[in-house]
Parts: structure tokens; C-alpha cells; sequence
């Protein structure tokens, strides 16, 4: 009878044998669940939207240009801690939604940085008549995580207010009336690191009055680090399951800072419009950032991550004037970054007009460390008549250093001597009024020439562009209003489904963008919204700007007065008495400068580089943006000048010779076109002591705004600035709303991995025990 049982007994025992170890394989093979793709620094449209004729779906769309779809399911959306995506909330009101002031929020903003995702959601694909009202309801149903979730729009300037979207506290924000074929952008801000699950639906009615939804789809988010949740490998090692897809980020620097001889990669190379080399104030710390403006409103850089260029058409020649010779012998070619402002040049300055200067113990102290490269670099600027005033020359010995007594912004000639790659080594330090000594190096590349490669050979990144904009629309159900065309597109960004979308994370945003992210950026309101002073204020030092801006809609002349440290105030220019004192007295050296008088002849003058004891007054477009003006520039206009004397005001070229933007002498008005996001200055000539009224305007092809200004100059007494009234102001969103420097990372690719579900291993244990059992009675039967 035994015999008669034993091989069934044998076979139940290797069936089992054989599943425990199947159990074991199964996970390597293809029955395992694949690693989640993991989206860092690149554009997604998180809740992608469609309707077929029958079903509703949300999905995920990924890239630009060239989409592809993707199940949220099999997705980790990764706002990493770097770039502008760490933010100190502002003591603003208009914040207060997302937390205390002074408290961090993690934010993916609604205008492309390229170091973080730009998430987004559309119903591009959704034609018209499609749905009941072309209208889809996104609605948040659900959040998981360490903290509150917020996604809204950027500051609106003329309503004052912050257009709230999704919220995950506040029951008011759960719904948005989507119209179809859009493609949206706004800010997604987490209060907290960790993961987060946030489940959204999608519902609509047909037009003959049918409910369709897509039902609840689950959207994880990992802010902050990131790293797949892995089990030990077992052994024996099995072979794993093809990679998972994951989505690149463009080539970055490793998390440790590299030494200035480290070659790093870089994920923009910025080769036109307006940058700074700046210092700024982040919690306790002094920080050495880059202020990239190219884009419009600032956004905040690790200097790590940006690269400079030169283009060929920085290309000057060396003059036989000798106060010329630190460049080289006459005749020979150098490449250069100008001092004034050129529309297909990078226009580099440096910055410390966010640093606090009320906890400092004397100036901060900008120097130049090391430079590597071809060939020398020498940073100069120019005196009242155009002689060069050096501050910076490698062909001597380093360290140089500067003072910088109080918040200076100033553009200078960067001048390079060889084609190639440079690596600048710059350093800022201060002393607080403690005692404490705050310092902050980085290494700068700039390529003079085309050849980009160097910087990272692995994968070389591409120039920044001039940006363009699209008008954009509210995304909601209700019309936008009818506004004027020269006022600022409504947020969040969003454009209609045959916009142009493509956006690379190393190139120019395009037409979905109107306004960059947080970093001063972080993006945000771009113009202070302070109401214009309207008492009298003389200024007779420091930093102001006579500018333009939008205020409801309407063209406004004021001057930016950034003459105290903190935000600066924007007051009517009918409310300001420009002083200048005998500290702007000089003489006219004749020649080139013959407008100004002959040889000798007294002239008071505001220069074009900044001078103590006298205000440094310059010209200002920044607070417009791309689609906002008609032609994207402002006529500035001098019409009348009442006085004792002449005025004109010029520029300097490459090598100090005098150009002409208004001169009285000759008859007026005179015209200069300003393009938008412009900062310069220049230099402001009275040839008579006395009071001077000067008549300006500014205007576009659909609107103008006239304004006077009073300047006051004076033979004898000292340098004074009297403020006359207690002036509150709130600095821009933009400005407040800033990330500090993230942590650098490597050339790499998106990191992702294989779970293996323990309950696999507990299976296949059972399984092999359960086999070992009947192994062993079956043999014991047998005997």
C-alpha cells in the first residue's frame, strides 16, 4: 500500500519545490512591477485631459514639442530642493494663504525654470462643442502628505491680489472651471518635504446633457530628495528586468561645490540681455548668486549651473589711446562684455542690493580670486569723460578686491583677451556687526567665442534666446474682460491649442510663458505695488531710476527710488527734487565732449558709473514684460527743458567715446527707443547751476504718459538725501518671493529603481518549506 502512494507524494512535493522557486524568479522576470518613471527639470502637463466622444480620461503628458502620454500611476513627480524651488514666504498679504512670514514653501512656479519640473494640466485636445460649455471641472478630491498643497497664480499687479486655484486646507479652492483646448500653467507650492499623493477627477456634461468623469487618479509627488524605496537583493541573484524609462534632466553639477579647477556642467549659458554677478542676504548668510534677467523678471542662479558667453560680435579692437594698454598693444582684438547695454550682447553687472546692510560692520568686499583660461580678463568701467577706471585685471596679481559701502548695482567692460573657455573665480564677504564673518566663492565659466562644448563635454548645452510671449487667457469660465492692449496678460499662463509650445529646460521660454518663476524671482509679481509717494523728496545719492511701468493697465512714468537700502519706492516724478551739489561739479575736457562746452567750461554732472555724493539716476523698462507694449519697447522723449543752462544726456561706447541720447542744444524734443526689461545709466550734463524742469514722456503705439522732473543744482554744499515723508512700500512679489541656491548636482539622469514586494519572498518561503516537508515524507514512506 506505501509503495502505492509514494510517487504521488513525490510529485506534490516538486510541484511545490518548483513554486517557491518560481515565486522567486517571477519578480526579476516579467511579471514585476516596473520602477516608476521619475519627471525632474522638464515640462508636463500633470493633468492631462481628454474626452474621445465617450469616455473621459485623466492622464499625463510629458515633453515639449513632441509629446507622449503617460498613466500617472506608473509617474513620480519630483520637485527637487534646488534652483529657485526653496522660497521664503514675504510679509505680504497677498501670501498669507501659503503660510507665516519667513516660513519656506518647496514651489514648482508657473514659468520654467530650468532646474525644476514645470508641471502644468490642459484640455488642448478637446474641441469646441465638444462638452456642455467647452468646460471641463478639475477638481482636487484629495491630499496625502507632510503639508499643505497650494497651486495658484502669479500676483496680479492691478488687482492686487493672488488667484488661487487648488488648495488642500481650504475647501473654497477645490474646483476649477477649465475651458477647453488650453494649455495652463501656475505655482505649485508644498509646505513641506516628503511625498504627497494628490487625487484629482475630471468632470463634464455632453451636450445633450450626459455626465461623463474620469473618475479618481492618484498623483504621487516626491519634494525634496527622491530615492526609490528597494529591497536586499536575494541570493542567488536573479537577472533583473530591463531598465525602467526615465526622463533625463539636463546636465547639472554634482551636489559638493566644485573647486575653482573642477569642470562643471551647466544647464544655461546666458549670451544676451541682463545678468548680475550678485551678492545677497538668504536667512543668516551672505550668498553669491547669479541675477539672471534675461528672461524678464530675475530669477536666482547657482553659478554652478549658468555659464556666460561672449559672442563674436563682442569683438573690439584695442585703441592707441595708452590708458588702453592693460588690454594689450593697439590694434589687437579683444572680446567684450559692455558696459552699456547692446541688443545682441550679454550686458553683465554686479549686485548687492539684496544683501542687508543694516546687519554689516562696514562694506561688502567683491574680489576676484583666480582666472583660468586662454588669456587675461580686465573688468573696468569709465570716469565722467570716458578715461577707464579698472577694477579688476588678471594680468596682475590675485586676489583684487573691491568695497562695495552700500547696495551697488553697476555695470562695468569685461574684457578678454583669447577665444575660449574662462573659469572666474569670484568671492563676496562681509562682516556683521557681531563680529561674524560671512563669505561665499563660486566659480564662474564664460566661453568667448561659439565653442560650447567645453563646458560639458558629455552633453554641451544651448544658448538662452530673446523670449517672446503669447497673450494668455484666465482659466476659468467666465470671460476675461476687455482690457487695454497694453496691459499685462492675466495669470496663469495659459494659451489656446494652436500656440507654439516648444520649450527646451536650456533654452528661452516661448509663447506659454509670460513672466519667469520665483527666484527673485521666484515668479511672482514683477512690480512693487506700493502707491506713489506724493509729498516732496529730494535725492541727492544713491540709486534711482526714472522709469515706466503698467498700473492698471495704464503707462506710468515714476521714479525708482532705491536710494535707502530695503525696497525701493516708486514715486511721482512731480513729487521728486533732484540735487546735485558741488561733490557733481567737473569741467568739460573739449574734443569728443565739445557739446558739453569748450575745454574747461564748468558742468555739473550725474555719471554714468556711480560716484559718492552724487545720485546715480538711470532708466528703467524691467517692470515690462514680453507681449505686454507693442514692439516690446517704449519711446522715451525729451520735449522741453526750462533752465539756466544746457542738459544732455549720453552714453559711453566700448572705449569711453561719447553717445548722444537728448541734448538741448540742439533743438528739441529728442527720441530714444528703450527696449523692454532695460536698466542703464548714463550720463546726466547740466552746464549752469540753477533749477531745471525737464519734460518727459514715454510712450508705445497705444498709449503715452507725460511727466516733469525738477533737478536742482547747486555750486556749493554738501551731499544730502531728505526724505520728507514716511513713505510705506511693499516690495514686488517677485523680489520677496526668492529660493535660495539649491545644492548642486552632477551630469546624471533621472535616478530610478525596482521595488520587490515582500510578499514574493514570503510565498516562495512557504512554498519551499511546504515542498521540503512532503519531500521528506514521501521518502519516508517508501522505506
Amino acid at each position: 500500500m506505501t509503495a502505492t502512494h509514494s510517487r504521488p507524494a513525490l510529485l506534490s512535493a516538486l510541484l511545490s519545490l518548483t513554486l517557491g522557486l518560481l515565486c522567486l524568479l517571477v519578480p526579476w522576470t516579467a511579471g514585476a512591477a516596473p520602477a516608476p518613471e521619475v519627471l525632474r527639470a522638464v515640462h508636463t502637463d500633470v493633468l492631462h485631459t481628454t474626452y474621445d466622444g465617450g469616455a473621459l480620461k485623466l492622464a499625463t503628458r510629458i515633453g515639449t514639442g513632441t509629446y507622449r502620454e503617460a498613466d500617472p500611476a506608473g509617474l513620480i513627480f519630483n520637485l527637487e530642493d534646488r534652483g529657485s524651488a526653496r522660497v521664503e514666504l514675504p510679509d505680504l498679504p497677498a501670501f498669507s494663504f501659503l503660510g507665516t512670514p519667513g516660513s519656506t514653501v518647496w514651489m514648482a512656479p508657473e514659468s520654467q525654470d530650468p532646474d525644476l519640473i514645470w508641471p502644468g494640466w490642459d484640455t488642448e485636445t478637446i474641441p469646441a462643442g465638444a462638452l456642455r460649455d467647452d468646460t471641463v471641472d478639475l477638481t482636487l478630491l484629495g491630499v496625502d502628505g507632510p503639508g499643505a498643497v497650494e497651486v495658484f497664480a502669479n500676483y496680479d499687479e492691478f488687482t492686487g491680489t493672488v488667484p488661487r486655484i487648488f488648495s488642500s486646507v481650504d475647501p473654497a479652492y477645490k474646483t476649477l472651471h477649465q475651458p477647453v483646448g488650453r494649455h495652463v500653467h501656475a505655482n505649485w507650492s508644498f509646505a513641506a518635504q516628503g511625498t504627497y499623493h494628490l487625487t484629482f477627477g475630471a468632470t463634464a456634461v455632453t451636450p445633450t446633457g450626459t455626465p461623463v468623469t474620469s473618475g479618481p487618479i492618484t498623483y504621487t509627488w516626491a519634494v525634496g530628495p527622491y530615492e526609490p524605496v528597494t529591497e536586499p537583493t536575494p541570493t542567488p541573484t536573479a537577472t533583473p528586468s530591463s531598465t525602467p524609462p526615465t526622463t533625463p534632466r539636463p546636465s547639472t553639477p554634482h551636489p559638493t561645490t566644485p573647486s575653482p579647477s573642477t569642470p562643471s556642467c551647466v544647464t544655461t549659458v546666458l549670451s544676451v540681455g541682463h545678468v548680475d554677478v550678485a551678492a545677497r542676504t538668504v536667512g543668516d548668510r551672505l550668498r553669491f548668486q547669479v541675477k539672471d534677467g534675461t528672461r524678464g523678471t530675475p530669477v536666482w542662479r547657482d553659478p554652478a549651473t549658468v555659464a556666460f558667453q561672449v559672442k563674436p560680435e563682442g569683438a573690439e579692437t584695442v585703441p592707441a589711446d595708452p590708458r588702453y594698454r592693460f588690454l594689450g598693444t593697439p590694434g589687437a582684438t579683444i572680446w567684450q562684455i559692455p558696459q552699456t547695454q547692446s541688443d545682441n550682447l550679454l550686458w553683465a553687472g554686479w549686485n548687492t542690493e539684496s544683501v542687508d546692510y543694516t546687519t554689516l560692520n562696514g562694506p561688502v568686499r567683491w574680489s576676484l580670486d583666480k582666472v583660468q583660461g586662454p588669456g587675461k580678463l580686465a573688468i573696468f568701467q569709465f570716469d565722467q569723460f570716458g578715461a577707464p577706471l579698472i577694477s579688476f585685471d588678471s594680468s596682475k596679481h590675485l586676489p583684487q578686491s573691491i568695497p562695495l559701502a552700500a547696495p551697488t548695482h553697476a555695470h562695468g567692460n569685461w574684457a578678454f583677451t583669447h577665444q575660449g573657455l574662462y573659469r572666474l573665480t569670484f568671492t563676496y564677504t562681509a562682516t556683521t556687526k557681531t563680529g561674524k564673518h560671512l563669505t561665499d566663492t563660486a566659480t564662474l565659466p564664460v566661453v568667448v567665442g561659439t565653442n560650447l562644448k567645453p563646458l560639458c563635454p558629455t552633453n554641451p548645452p544651448t544658448t538662452t534666446t530673446t523670449p517672446t510671449s503669447s497673450p494668455t487667457t484666465h482659466p476659468t469660465s467666465t470671460p476675461p474682460p476687455t482690457r487695454k492692449p497694453t496691459q499685462r496678460p492675466t495669470s496663469p499662463v495659459e494659451h489656446s491649442a494652436t500656440a507654439s509650445t516648444t520649450v527646451s529646460a536650456s533654452s528661452t521660454p516661448k509663447p506659454c510663458i509670460t513672466t519667469p518663476p520665483p527666484a527673485v524671482a521666484p515668479s511672482t509679481p514683477t512690480a512693487s505695488t506700493t502707491q506713489p509717494a506724493t509729498t516732496g523728496t529730494t535725492l541727492s545719492s544713491g540709486h534711482a531710476d526714472y522709469a515706466v511701468r503698467l498700473v492698471a493697465g495704464a503707462l506710468q512714468s515714476r521714479i525708482k527710488d532705491g536710494t535707502k537700502s530695503g525696497t525701493p519706492v516708486w514715486r511721482d516724478p512731480a513729487a521728486v527734487t533732484i540735487r546735485l551739489t558741488s561733490a557733481a561739479g567737473t569741467t568739460s575736457p573739449g574734443g569728443a565732449f565739445s557739446f558739453l562746452g569748450p575745454k574747461g567750461t564748468p558742468v555739473w554732472q550725474i555719471p554714468q558709473t556711480q560716484k559718492e555724493g552724487v545720485i546715480w539716476l538711470g532708466w528703467n523698462t524691467e517692470e515690462l514684460k514680453p507681449g505686454q507694449i507693442p514692439g516690446n519697447a517704449v519711446t522715451w522723449r525729451l520735449d522741453k527743458v526750462t533752465g539756466p543752462g544746457r542738459v544732455s544726456v549720453f552714453e559711453f561706447n566700448s572705449f569711453g567715446q561719447p553717445q548722444i541720447i537728448f541734448n538741448s542744444a540742439d533743438g528739441l524734443p529728442d527720441t530714444y527707443s528703450i527696449p523692454i526689461g532695460t536698466h542703464a545709466h548714463g550720463n546726466w550734463s547740466f552746464t549752469k547751476p540753477g533749477t531745471y524742469n525737464l519734460t518727459f514722456t514715454h510712450s508705445t503705439p497705444t498709449a503715452h504718459t507725460t511727466s516733469t522732473l525738477k533737478v536742482v543744482v547747486a555750486p556749493t554744499g554738501g551731499a544730502r538725501s531728505l526724505h520728507l515723508e514716511h513713505g510705506s512700500t511693499t516690495q514686488s512679489a517677485t523680489e520677496r518671493l526668492v529660493g535660495a541656491r539649491g545644492a548642486g548636482s552632477g551630469c546624471r539622469l533621472a535616478a530610478t529603481g525596482a521595488d520587490v514586494p515582500v510578499g514574493w519572498f514570503v510565498a516562495a518561503g512557504l512554498f519551499i518549506l511546504l515542498g521540503t516537508g512532503l519531500l521528506v515524507v514521501s521518502k519516508r514512506g517508501t522505506k
